[in-house]
């Protein structure tokens, strides 16, 4: 079984990436394939096993793929109720244009004959990668932003082992705080899962991050409800209570800081397809998202 990339696109040509969240209830997933576009796959949620040219591999949450067009038979197997990829296509003109304009950065890196998975996302890293995918997927941005996070979520690729093994417990508490019953604590919360001082956890927090205790926090909270926005009906109201945010305004404020789009919008959005092309038409819509 091989895929195509028009179909995929309903054969407009003018589209360079196609942005999907896939589901066994979104799209059954395939028997062994390969097809004619490159893909980079992320891991949301869940675990599986990766058939992948005659081998199969154990695969779970913060596991990146790279799919090389035509020459990669590949599915997922064995997989758990709760999983989620995140997929990233682009066809042959994407994908040569990027390897050959960024060589040898991006062209040594997706090869032909690389290991699968390509390599796995620390917490700090799939906190970036789910927060500016869902962006992007929700929000209609434009080609060049699409870009400009494809280059972004490379380069992390580079730099995902800089980061010095005594900070393992920053890690840990990152990787925790996303449970819903530790960030409903909000900042205490974490610093309790830091066991260090409140100062030193929010001095390291920044250095490392960028963020702020409280902006982990919120991060891990908005995943959450990103999460049950999607695949639960829950009430709105009841979510934002889920997240330990007992205003309701608040949460619609937090949530369109993080989303660029409210709760009820976002919930819309994603129930009415999981896919967004991006291609010379986004290039019109520039001027009614960012006037």
């Amino acid at each position: 079984m091989k895929l195509l990339w028009e179909n995929e696109t309903g054969q407009n040509a003018t589209h360079y990436y196609i942005l999907k969240r896939q589901t066994p209830t979104i799209r059954p997933f395939l028997p062994p394939h390969t097809h004619d576009y490159a893909e980079l796959v992320y891991l949301e949620r869940g675990s599986c096993t990766h058939y992948c040219n005659g081998e199969e591999t154990r695969i779970g949450k913060g596991d990146v793929l790279f799919i090389y067009p035509d020459s990669v038979e590949h599915c997922y197997r064995d997989y758990d109720a709760s999983i989620s990829l995140l997929q990233i296509l682009f066809p042959r003109s994407s994908f040569s244009f990027i390897t050959t304009r960024y060589r040898p950065w991006v062209g040594s890196l997706l090869g032909e004959s690389i290991d699968n998975p390509l390599c796995t996302f620390g917490p700090l890293q799939q906190i970036w990668f789910e927060h500016n995918f869902n962006r992007l997927l929700v929000a209609e941005e434009s080609l060049m932003e699409i870009e400009r996070f494809l280059l972004n979520f490379i380069g992390m690729i580079f730099q995902r082992d800089d980061e010095p093994a005594s900070g393992s417990w920053l890690e840990k508490a990152i990787r925790e705080i996303r449970e819903p019953t530790n960030f409903r604590r909000g900042a205490q919360g974490f610093i309790d899962l830091c066991n260090r001082s409140g100062e030193h956890v929010e001095r390291e927090v920044k250095r490392r991050t960028g963020y702020t205790i409280t902006g982990i926090v919120n991060q891990a909270r908005m995943a959450w409800a990103s999460y049950m926005l999607i695949f639960t009906d829950v009430e709105i109201i009841d979510i934002a209570n889920g997240c330990g945010i007992q205003s309701l305004s608040h949460f619609y404020k937090l949530f369109r800081n993080h989303y660029g789009v409210s709760p009820a919008r976002y919930r819309k959005n994603m129930g009415k397809a999981s896919t967004m092309l991006f291609g010379e038409d986004l290039y019109l819509m520039q001027e009614r998202f960012f006037s």
